[in-house]
């Protein structure tokens, strides 16, 4: 981490604290504190050194000038330093030692339990130094080396005094300075006495410091390997509960922006916000519950966490209950039946089936079919809306009857031809595969599931494949007058679902829901929801807000958008989109190790898609031929677990394994020349 980066240390001396493991040069050899004095001649240099002074006393505290060899010396695991001694270059200081002896004596105590060791918890560099003169023979092992013996002093004190010492260098981690203070503090000073001690105006900034000292390990550590910055660690430190931070941390690993991390957290989480305001602070504060505010935010109040879920939850649906029982007295049904979220259809809202209930008397009607949903604004308020249970309570089922094949000739492109080329293309599958029309429709979604992630893992990461890929398409959809049908994206007011039958779309958003990737989306998508430049009225207003969003955001924004238009392709002819390979090559969906570790893995479900014959010979090759041979016996469902254990079970041949339908395959680079050639 550069020095800009650093958090603000004030003006004052500063800490930082992390456990050391005792350095030591030679074994311990009981020497005395009295001065080893070298041989005259040969080719050792006497260390030069300042005579011992008078004890300074402070009631039982002592801090006694004096002199010990380096044998009797080690590092001590309260000093706050932790670069390891082959990283520390010391050549400068050990040239000066030589010259002019230890103008600054090292600071030591007695090592706890040892009655000939003493610990060196502030001047670290020094004793690197002397050592490696030693080691040299630059410098007589026995050479007196000036120390302070610091007794009667705690140990909180002796890391605060070592601390002290550090904080003004430049070279000091900031990890090393939280470590410390942490420590300071768990070994019972509170952050008043720190404060003082290490001579800071200001109790929030070490109450900060603190808090970034107790990161759970797996956080701390990436932040001590620069693997994580400054401000993903403040993200992490908004909460002081250390196992959220570590499942929050496994989850989005380390690349995640600070935004993300809080939203994962629940920091200043809108939902919990508004249940907040609709059960009533003071309701959940006296039935025991707790809020938790982010010592980083900007405002006492600006973000926060509710620490107890649980029991918001409860007293939300306590509420609740009272608004249901007043819902259905209001509609005169009191088999009024209540839904979680509307109903949704490709993922979105299904405002088709929107229902506004007339006023009949001192009631409203409400058909049979008709189910209600209540959410919680955000002002706290109950909105209670009314909606058709389904497609099907409102329409019927409607799905036409399966086409005929057709057996000669071009497939062609089944997703821009659905009348013609798509039967071809379903009747191909149908015959190679086993699959039938609503299958291939479902194994075409779970595809785009796939890239859709990968678009949003590239866009956190850094990426702009998204927007690359939205803007490149749109562009040559609505500007080129050929109208290209291979650009693997519908323009986006014209999705292209014609001929796929109700039961298609149900069995598609089954098979997606549980995928790793679609919970991928979805916390992109609540993310995204959240932003204020989302959420304000004014539409004009909002887009200066989006102008003025982080290029994160604004690239995540993008990769979704692109994602939703996204084609269902396959990699079967008909279906094929050959650009969708290009851009999964640029996102890694090109690599089946990849896509099984973070978007995809077969299951009972889709293991069941193929008929007997075909389900054993996807897991064929991964298991031995006793194995493979005593399948064609199992039952159906007996068969399906044995395929999918041998598809997923960890550390097995199949582990990597993705049907081919659903491969994407890494294009032909473009030559030189043309590469040349677009640039110009």
């Amino acid at each position: 981490m550069g020095h800009a980066g650093r958090p603000d240390r004030g003006r004052g001396p500063q800490c930082q604290l992390r456990r050391l493991h005792p350095g030591r040069f030679g074994e311990p050899s009981g020497a005395d504190s009295r001065p080893h004095h070298q041989h005259a001649g040969g080719r050792h240099r006497r260390c030069a050194s300042t005579q011992a002074g008078d004890p300074t006393v402070t009631s039982t505290k002592q801090k006694i000038r004096k002199q010990l060899t380096l044998d009797q010396i080690r590092l001590s695991p309260l000093n706050v330093r932790r670069t390891p001694r082959e990283q520390e270059d010391t050549s400068a200081l050990e040239e000066l030692i030589l010259q002019q002896g230890l103008r600054v004596p090292i600071e030591v105590h007695q090592m706890r339990g040892s009655k000939g060791t003493w610990g060196a918890f502030a001047g670290r560099r020094r004793y690197y130094a002397i050592g490696r003169l030693i080691e040299r023979g630059d410098m007589a092992a026995d050479a007196p080396v000036e120390v302070i013996d610091h007794v009667g002093y705690s140990d909180a004190e002796l890391i605060e005094m070592s601390i002290t010492e550090n904080l003004p260098r430049v070279d000091m981690e900031d990890h090393e300075l939280f470590a410390g203070v942490a420590r300071a503090a768990a070994l019972g000073h509170d952050v008043a006495q720190i404060t003082q001690a290490l001579g800071q105006p200001d109790e929030a900034r070490v109450a900060k410091w603190i808090r970034l000292g107790r990161l759970a390990k797996p956080v701390f550590d990436a932040f001590v390997a620069k693997q994580i910055d400054i401000d993903q660690a403040r993200a992490y430190a908004a909460t002081e509960d250390n196992a959220l931070q570590e499942a929050v941390f496994d989850r989005l690993g380390r690349f995640a922006p600070a935004r993300q991390i809080r939203a994962a957290l629940k920091i200043g989480d809108a939902t919990s916000r508004r249940h907040l305001m609709f059960v009533g602070e003071a309701i959940y504060r006296a039935a025991g519950g707790r809020y938790e505010l982010d010592l980083f935010a900007e405002t006492a109040d600006d973000r926060g966490r509710v620490v107890d879920e649980g029991l918001l939850e409860k007293l939300v649906e306590e509420k609740l209950a009272t608004v249901r029982d007043q819902v259905r007295a209001t509609c005169n049904r009191p088999d009024l039946r209540f839904i979680a979220e509307p109903p949704k259809h490709g993922g979105l809202v299904d405002s088709v089936l929107a229902v506004t209930p007339q006023k009949q008397g001192a009631h409203l009607k409400v058909g049979d079919g008709v189910v209600a949903h209540i959410d919680i604004d955000g002002a706290g308020e109950p909105v209670v809306s009314y909606w058709w249970e389904s497609r099907k309570a409102k329409f019927g089922k409607d799905k036409p009857k399966e086409a005929t094949p057709v057996s000669t000739g071009p497939i062609g492109n089944a997703i821009a031809d659905p009348y013609q080329a798509k039967p071809r293309a379903d009747a191909a599958i149908r015959r190679e595969e086993g699959l039938s029309q609503d299958a291939t429709f479902a194994l075409r979604a779970m595809r785009k599931a796939i890239l859709r992630a990968a678009l949003v893992a590239d866009a956190e990461a850094g990426g702009a494949e998204g927007l690359d890929y939205l803007v490149f398409a749109q562009a040559r959809m609505l500007l080129d007058i050929r109208r290209p049908a291979n650009v693997g994206m519908h323009a986006i007011s014209t999705p292209h679902d014609v001929g796929v039958s109700f039961d298609a779309q149900e069995l598609a958003r089954g098979m997606t829901k549980d995928m790793p990737a679609h919970r991928a989306l979805g916390d992109a998508i609540a993310l995204i929801t959240r932003q204020r430049w989302f959420t304000e009225p004014d539409v004009a207003r909002g887009y200066s807000l989006y102008r003025a969003a982080d290029e994160v955001m604004k690239r995540v924004t993008a990769a979704l958008v692109a994602g939703m238009a996204l084609e269902r392709s396959l990699a079967a002819d008909g279906y094929q989109m050959p650009i969708h390979d290009v851009v999964a090559h640029h996102v890694g969906a090109d690599r089946d190790d990849q896509v099984r570790r973070r978007w995809w893995a077969p299951s009972v479900d889709f293991v069941d898609f193929f008929p007997k014959d075909q389900r054993a010979a996807l897991a064929d090759p991964f298991v031995d031929r006793a194995t493979a041979a005593n399948w064609p016996k199992l039952k159906s469902a007996d068969l399906t677990t044995a395929v999918v254990a041998a598809l997923t079970r960890d550390g097995s041949k199949g582990a990597s394994w993705i049907h081919p339908l659903l491969r994407f395959t890494a294009p032909d680079a473009p030559a030189g020349a043309e590469l040349k050639e677009a640039a110009e």
